[in-house]
């Protein structure tokens, strides 16, 4: 329990400091985390990549869930979230200071053939060079087959910022605080 709190108030902390790149006051909730996995076959993933983990909701599913001998790559930009996130997933996960818009080249550094799902924590008001690198990158992902998974707390916002993308909704997280959306490419 203690560490839950640790991680909500630093999730606070971070939204003060950064409200553009924390888009949230609280980390999402383990009820969220399940959901965005919804309906993949997760025994079937090879190679995961995780941007924008933040605390690590999402990670810590990841890490209960993937077949041991999945690769995951877990992309942050915060360093102390990053050191947190090693602490606690470091075992099994990669967790590397980037952007996330260097993905195509953190997974070239790694020799990856390809990628199955990238899941992500990211708000949609990234700064808008940083948002066009990425949205080419996902893009040219998603075309290859990469399951991309994302949620949202505004989807009328949202579904305009991703307008290229063939999305569609997964699910609503009511139980979330805030209620998300969450969505998928393929």
């Amino acid at each position: 329990m203690a560490v839950e709190h640790q991680d909500r108030w630093s999730f606070l902390v971070n939204f003060v400091k950064h409200p553009l790149r924390n888009a949230s006051v609280a980390p999402s909730s383990r009820i969220a985390a399940r959901n965005m996995l919804r309906g993949l076959d997760v025994d079937a993933l090879t190679h995961v990549v995780e941007l924008g983990p933040g605390t690590g909701s999402f990670t810590r599913e990841l890490h209960e869930r993937l077949p041991q001998d999945c690769k995951v790559l877990i992309i942050e930009l915060d360093p102390g979230y990053v050191a947190r996130l090693q602490e606690q997933y470091g075992d099994r996960f990669e967790i590397v200071q980037a952007s996330a818009h260097e993905l195509d080249d953190l997974v070239h550094e790694r020799g990856w053939p390809k990628v199955d799902l990238i899941v992500s924590g990211l708000p949609f008001t990234l700064p808008p060079e940083v948002r066009k690198s990425l949205w080419s990158v996902l893009q040219g992902r998603t075309d290859k087959g990469t399951t991309y998974r994302w949620f949202t707390y505004m989807p009328p916002i949202m579904k305009w910022y991703y307008r290229q993308f063939d999305l569609h909704l997964v699910r609503r997280v009511w139980a979330n605080l805030p209620p998300m959306w969450i969505y998928s490419v393929n």
